[in-house]
């Protein structure tokens, strides 16, 4: 009998893992923008993060609670004209009703002035299991480049896009 609770907890655990990694493809798939497969749909990305969540965007900014991510989300978030966010190697680990999790970010965008970027880093999350499933308690986003598409990374690592230069600096509010 002992077997078979440690066998329903295995299973268990990678249930847990597999809708953890289709929470992340929705955020991403909702948070894309400006192409026939990109949602680009601000509230269902609000709805990927409990009410309390943090989620700090590195110097985008940082917000507090479901709401605050969503307004962001749908006043800047889906400025870009194309973006494809793009995870991979994810690396969660569950803990009863809470959980960790990493993922390799990349991200082609077009800024709504034309300038194609590409942005690269790590995230690093919290999830908690609600009502509704997985959730975002937290996620960090920890830059490694953002870079002009015609310079690369190798060239010019970190780049403030003219773009969202103003938009950046109403971030305060949160």
């Amino acid at each position: 009998m002992e077997q078979a609770a440690s066998l329903e907890a295995r299973i268990r655990r990678l249930e847990d893992i597999e809708a953890i990694r289709r929470l992340m493809a929705r955020y991403c798939r909702n948070y894309d923008t400006g192409w026939a497969g990109a949602n680009r749909d601000p509230q269902a990305v609000g709805q990927a993060f409990t009410e309390d969540a943090m989620w700090d965007a590195g110097t985008a900014g940082r917000w507090h609670g479901r709401e605050a991510i969503q307004r962001w989300c749908a006043e800047l978030g889906h400025a870009a004209s194309m973006s494809v966010h793009i995870t991979m190697n994810p690396d969660i680990e569950i803990d009863g009703d809470g959980a960790t999790g990493s993922w390799s970010g990349l991200c082609p965008l077009v800024t709504p002035d034309g300038e194609a970027l590409w942005v690269c880093g790590r995230y690093d999350c919290k999830m908690r299991r609600t009502a509704q499933g997985w959730r975002f308690s937290e996620m960090v986003f920890l830059p490694a480049f953002l870079s002009p598409y015609e310079d690369g990374f190798g060239k010019t690592r970190f780049l403030q896009s003219a773009s969202y230069e103003a938009a950046l600096d109403t971030r305060a509010a949160n």
